[in-house]
């Protein structure tokens, strides 16, 4: 009878803790679902990475971000500041996702450098094999030029500046863009509402390509379904300002610039009129290349047979060079004295460039630029697109991004490619 009673005790005993157990891990379940639901919660759903061994809340970088921290957050040691999300960091030497068949889109492959100095070596490699491949083919300042090698080096010249004043934007001279990776390799068929701007770097400027176009969520899904197979990070336009960019491993974050920085705000959109041709003219009324060519070939050929005046055995190529730049400067300013005086033209009123009609001036870009170019306007990029990037880095002085950022109907997409 006792035997049977202490049976029954444990049985009781082993069902009661069975039934607790099950109980805790029931708790625990849910808690562990609702701690991932929490950490879920602080970026947009759109938030991806694709790196497994990449730590995007790394804490001693995120607490050497000092720009957004308050004194009060720095003396606890969070370095948070009084954000109302968690920040992340990302990095352009990030795995990308490349799960995923490209055949509509230029492939990237970009490579990326973890350090500066791998960074640095690169370059310049690629510089040495540069200046292999165009060995003798550079201009030689103690050779006198052709008037037609000067033509063609006053064209390359205003080349860009062509380009930013009348930039690619008709959808016809896609072709005439520079492969961009990630881009399409041709517009598809059922695009509409195309928006397609170009413009090269030129100096200390920066370049800006862009491609927007819609189309079903269907037709557009091959497309998002590319883009997302290139990006290192996917994330919601208004989540930017919380992702912070760490561009090498040993990169110091004090001074750290947000996505937001890198990437532009707004995308261009093009109108349906043409840039206006009156100052292109009237450029060329003024200022004829032929007069130029002509000019430039009188100098140099004068500042030769000065130069070549002098021979020195032994002379540097850094000392040659100063002496030929100061004979430059000399001859230069002789000629200067012998031009005609230029009349005051201040408080005259400026000549206004002519005035075209729409069709004429159609007509006149396809003289002279062999193509349309259309006015444009820009608009900002709405907060709830989603952001596919492919590359970044750089900073808020310079920055760079390549990407896609894809409407939340699914039905517009803009490839966009910026470098400042």
């Amino acid at each position: 009878m006792i035997k049977k009673s202490i049976a029954l005790c444990m049985l009781s005993l082993a069902l009661s803790c069975q039934s607790s157990l099950a109980a805790s891990v029931e708790n625990q379940g849910q808690t562990s679902s609702v701690t991932l639901d929490l950490q879920k919660s602080d970026m947009k759903v759109e938030y991806q990475i694709f790196d497994p061994l990449y730590n995007d809340r790394d804490e001693k970088a995120l607490k050497q971000i000092t720009r957004y921290n308050t004194i009060e957050i720095n003396k606890q040691g969070i370095g948070y500041g009084n954000r109302d999300k968690p920040l992340r960091i990302v990095s352009p030497y990030m795995r990308k996702n490349g799960h995923g068949e490209i055949k509509l889109t230029n492939p990237v492959n970009i490579p990326s450098y973890r350090t500066r100095a791998d960074k640095n070596k690169a370059s310049d490699k690629e510089f040495k094999a540069f200046l292999e491949k165009n060995k003798g083919k550079s201009y030689d300042l103690y050779t006198a030029r052709t008037k037609e090698e000067i033509k063609e080096s006053i064209e390359a010249f205003f080349k860009p500046i062509e380009l930013i004043e009348y930039p690619i934007n008709n959808p016809k001279d896609y072709k005439l863009v520079a492969t961009i990776p990630g881009f399409p390799k041709q517009i598809p068929s059922f695009a509409k509402n195309i928006h397609l701007h170009s413009n090269p770097p030129f100096l200390q400027g920066g370049s800006y390509v862009q491609l927007a176009f819609g189309g079903t969520p269907d037709q557009l899904k091959p497309y998002i379904d590319e883009a997302k197979t290139d990006s290192k990070v996917v994330i919601s336009k208004s989540d930017l300002s919380n992702v912070y960019v760490k561009n090498y491993v040993d990169s110091n974050m004090e001074y750290a610039d947000t996505l937001k920085t890198l990437l532009p705000t707004s995308i261009v959109v093009v109108k349906k009129t043409t840039v206006p041709m009156g100052k292109y003219v009237q450029n060329l009324v003024d200022n004829p290349i032929e007069k130029s060519v002509d000019e430039i070939y009188e100098l140099e050929n004068q500042v030769l047979t000065e130069f070549n005046k002098i021979k020195i055995d032994g002379e540097s190529s850094d000392a040659k060079y100063k002496r030929y730049i100061e004979t430059r400067k000399r001859v230069e300013a002789e000629r200067d004295i012998l031009k005609p005086k230029q009349m005051d033209t201040v408080g005259l009123d400026k000549k206004g460039y002519p005035i075209y009609t729409e069709s004429e001036n159609r007509k006149l870009q396809k003289q002279y630029l062999h193509r349309l170019s259309f006015n444009e306007d820009s608009v900002k990029l709405p907060d709830d697109y989603v952001i596919y990037l492919f590359d970044f880095g750089g900073n808020w002085n310079h920055p760079y991004a390549l990407g896609a950022a894809v409407s939340p109907e699914k039905n517009y997409i803009i490839y966009f490619c910026q470098r400042g």
